[in-house]
């Protein structure tokens, strides 16, 4: 159900003030957890997904987390125990490190050692064959992989592989994704590592044709009431931002973000179902960030 007292304020303001910043940061900080991190299910232990999207989630919203010596200290004490030696693990590590300004010599030693381990043979990283179906797309790991090396500001010298591996799955319509079937999240993260590469983000007509037309289709679906996704929306208004593109429908948008909010603060997948979580309070206000209703602050990071 949509919240109408937040709407209200936006169609007096065109900004979604106080109200909205304090039920979120009421909700965020309900999901932090004794151990220093954060899991939307509130029990033990927490989450390294979960407390990555808690402390980016705050950071939209211009706030910092109380305390964020006993988060980092919940990623640094897992250097040894091979809980961090993924890429997820390295992924989430660094990316709240890096947000605390928290980063360790000894934390950038372990971390720059482990993730260009991880390169295969395609030159992205992580799986690249039977990818686990929970995973939204095949080049997911390597923007991961590549945001740790840019946080780090290792020297990269495999960044040419990089950039054949995704380019091997750019299709006809200009989107990206395996067998020549385009997905927005793919594409999404195609531009992510584009940009993380220093590529020239003019000469992507085909991708932003792909994504406009992507965008056409989701304002269809809204206009007739048809069930819409929250990461699918972020995969969109993302990929958009990465080729400096905003979104042609700022009001639709913000509605059903908004009608994706729920009693306690945070949001959920879509309007009319599903319990709120972190992931999807961060998809929210990413969102909403960029559209412009928030601040001048791009979750799209």
């Amino acid at each position: 159900m949509i919240n109408e007292s937040i709407l209200k304020e936006y169609e007096a303001s065109y900004k979604l003030g106080s109200t909205l910043r304090r039920n979120v940061v009421k909700y965020i900080e309900r999901c932090r957890l004794e151990d220093g991190g954060y899991f939307f299910a509130c029990v033990l232990p927490s989450s390294g997904l979960d407390t990555y999207f808690a402390v980016k989630s705050l950071s939209i919203l211009r706030m910092k987390p109380d305390k964020p010596e006993e988060i980092a200290n919940f990623f640094l004490n897992h250097m040894s125990d091979g809980w961090l030696d993924d890429i997820v693990g390295l992924f989430v590590a660094s990316e709240v490190l890096n947000e605390l300004g928290l980063i360790t010599v000894d934390y950038r030693h372990f971390a720059g050692q482990r993730i260009e381990s991880l390169q295969n043979q395609t030159g992205g990283f992580g799986g690249y064959e039977n990818i686990d179906v929970e995973v939204p797309s095949e080049l997911q790991a390597t923007y991961r992989a590549m945001k740790v090396i840019s946080i780090l500001g290792l020297d990269f010298n495999g960044g040419e592989n990089v950039t054949r591996f995704v380019s091997s799955l750019l299709n006809d319509d200009g989107g990206y994704g395996r067998n020549n079937f385009s997905t927005l999240a793919s594409t999404f993260y195609a531009t992510e590592i584009h940009k993380l590469l220093g590529t020239n983000m003019k000469k992507f007509a085909s991708t932003r044709d792909y994504l406009r037309d992507s965008e056409a289709k989701w304002r269809a679906n809204f206009d007739n009431n048809h069930v819409s996704f929250l990461e699918e929306l972020f995969w969109l208004i993302g990929g958009l931002a990465n080729l400096g593109e905003k979104t042609n429908f700022p009001d639709r948008v913000t509605r059903f973000v908004m009608a994706c909010q729920r009693v306690n603060g945070g949001f959920s997948r879509a309007s009319i179902m599903g319990i709120p979580t972190l992931e999807y309070t961060f998809c929210a206000l990413s969102i909403l960030s960029e559209v412009g209703v928030l601040w001048d602050v791009s979750g799209f990071q």
